[in-house]
């Protein structure tokens, strides 16, 4: 069969150009579309949200610091207050374009020029200005503590990156005195120790803050937005000390440290109707500005935080509980032996030897006998001996709420053994602090009331209203008429007959009392003495109280000759700057001997 002829081969259709021309604009329409989508949400929908993200982006919030507030002395007279400062910061990476116009010229200077500009401003060299700014860290401190002033003259530079922080400075004008008691805070504004700490509530204030908009450069945006919460400042503390007298107080003191080669030394100023403390000055002590200069045992308090064995200022305690008791009077005659044997067999001496001495009860105290003291304090039981130490203060909070203060030492009287509940009678074997020393012949001097002391005046809130602090509770310790008899009994010890002779003030009557102690070692047992005097004056309608205390003197040890020259050279000072006036009538003295 003959095979047909082919037919025609079939052609593929070629895609119409018009066609293709269609498809490529329903892409290019749509992918319009998703654009004009975007930027309709962008533009009507979403802008207001990426605006504000955008601001959040330049926006800055820093910290403004409260400035704290004062503390002052009675007088107002500033201690510690608190000055606006700035901290100088930098982005490094900006500071290579600073320029600066000369002639109408801008030239770009960079680190070096900005480093050169800086260094008269701020003190510091261009080498260490150099290596502050130049880097590429984003933050970075330049200087620190710079006044306000200074800030200014470096803000006028206009240095691309450099700005600064509000912070503040806490400086102490009078240096030294009552350092012991302000306490310091530290570089961030903590306080540390002292008046700083146990006031930070009233004194620190509330921070505010601050929100700008800043540029690339770092720097603050004139018009842009910005919103302040201002800080509300703290508020003062007025205290009762005296500047001056506590001035004059730490001088004198610190002179009889150096003098008796001693470990430490402390005088102290209380008014007695009040319970004020005027003065309470300590040596070695401490200076606010600069508290790391002092060695770590000198910043605090020791007159309110070390205890001392108070040795015969502690025979007022026995002297006012035999009178109070009926035990005897300041005339009652002794005959008093250098050494006393009790009957539980504790042999006790005085402090020299002597034959057997003819005294009156008066002269007992006058003279600071040991053994005397024994011999009357040993008619009242241990209950009725630890009864009147702890009514006095002695082992009982002082009520003045200062960091680290301690209470003392007095053991329970079941827990004397047989010679400790001799010993309290004259001082040894219980322990006090320089305050709660005082307070005894404050409460003597106040007709048997004992005043809680005070240390602060009251407080002034930041508007400006007064606020007074609570004066304390008081407690009658022993009755009018027997502190009246101890005064008497204490001005035959600051006469020619007594120990506590270097104590007289000429046109004023003095009673007080010395006092010798072995103080106690840190390792047991005893090393070196307490030396004290403490006394008032005028004796007859007492005003004030001084307490002396040196620990462990070496050139010299008994309270008469170490602090009751202090005592002298303070009270006569404190009576005349405080215009109290001279005693009128001559005292009339019990007699020591008979």
């Amino acid at each position: 069969m003959t095979p047909e002829p082919p037919g025609p081969r079939s052609l593929s259709r070629t895609a119409s150009p018009n066609r293709r021309l269609r498809a490529a604009l329903v892409v290019v329409l749509f992918v319009m579309s998703l654009f004009v989508g975007r930027l309709v949400q962008l533009q009507g929908l979403d802008a207001s949200a990426l605006a504000e993200d955008a601001l959040g982006n330049r926006l800055v919030k820093t910290r403004l610091p409260a400035l704290r507030g004062d503390i002052v002395d009675a007088d107002g007279v500033v201690l510690a207050h608190t000055v606006e400062r700035r901290d100088i910061t930098v982005d490094q990476r900006l500071v290579p374009d600073y320029a600066v116009e000369s002639d109408g010229e801008v030239r770009t200077v960079g680190v070096a020029g900005a480093a050169k500009d800086l260094a008269p401003l701020l003190g510091m060299s261009e080498a260490d200005l150099t290596e502050a700014l130049r880097g590429r860290e984003k933050f970075a401190y330049v200087a620190k503590n710079v006044t306000p002033e200074v800030w200014r003259q470096v803000a006028e530079l206009d240095i691309p990156g450099v700005l600064s922080e509000h912070t503040s400075e806490r400086i102490y004008p009078a240096g030294p005195v009552a350092g012991n008691l302000l306490g310091f805070i530290s570089a961030d504004g903590r306080p540390l120790a002292g008046l700083e700490m146990t006031r930070d509530g009233v004194l620190a204030g509330t921070d505010g803050t601050r929100r700008y908009e800043r540029g690339g450069d770092g720097q603050m945006i004139p018009t842009g937005d910005r919103a302040d919460v201002a800080p509300i400042p703290g508020g003062d503390v007025r205290l009762t000390l005296d500047r001056d007298l506590q001035w004059y107080a730490q001088q004198a003191i610190a002179a009889q440290v150096a003098k008796s080669k001693a470990e430490w030394g402390q005088a102290l100023v209380i008014e007695v109707e009040t319970g004020r403390i005027l003065a309470l000055a300590e040596s070695p002590t401490v200076d606010p500005n600069d508290p790391g200069a002092a060695d770590a045992a000198d910043r605090g308090s020791r007159a309110l935080s070390e205890v001392i064995e108070p040795g015969s200022t502690a025979k007022v305690v026995t002297a006012a509980a035999a009178l109070e008791e009926g035990l005897v009077t300041p005339l009652d005659r002794f005959e008093v032996p250098d050494r006393y044997t009790t009957d539980n067999g504790q042999a006790f001496k005085d402090s020299h030897s002597h034959p057997d001495e003819q005294l009156t009860f008066a002269g007992i105290l006058g003279k600071s006998s040991n053994t005397g003291t024994v011999m009357v304090g040993s008619q009242m039981s241990p209950e009725t001996r630890h009864d009147y130490l702890s009514r006095f203060g002695f082992g009982q909070p002082t009520g003045l709420g200062f960091p680290g203060e301690t209470n003392g030492i007095l053991a329970a009287a079941e827990d004397w053994d047989g010679r400790q509940q001799s010993t309290v009678l004259f001082g040894q074997g219980v322990a006090v602090n320089a305050l709660q020393s005082a307070q005894v012949f404050a409460t003597i001097a106040n007709d048997g009331v004992r005043m809680t002391p005070r240390l602060v005046e009251g407080t002034t809130t930041p508007d400006g209203a007064w606020v007074a602090e609570p004066t304390g509770e008081q407690a009658r310790v022993v009755s009018t008429e027997t502190a009246q008899q101890v005064r008497t009994m204490l001005e035959g010890a600051v006469s020619e007959q007594g120990t506590g002779e270097n104590a007289q003030i000429p046109g004023y009557r003095v009673a007080g009392k010395t006092g010798t102690a072995e103080a106690p070692s840190p390792r047991g047992g005893y090393s070196g003495y307490t030396g004290s005097f403490i006394g008032m004056a005028p004796a007859e309608d007492p005003k004030l109280v001084v307490a002396v205390i040196v620990q462990r003197p070496t050139n010299g040890y008994y309270g008469g000759t170490v602090a009751a020259p202090v005592f002298q050279d303070v009270m006569s000072y404190a009576l005349q700057a405080r215009k109290i006036p001279p005693s009128g009538e001559p005292a009339d003295l019990y007699p020591l001997e008979y």
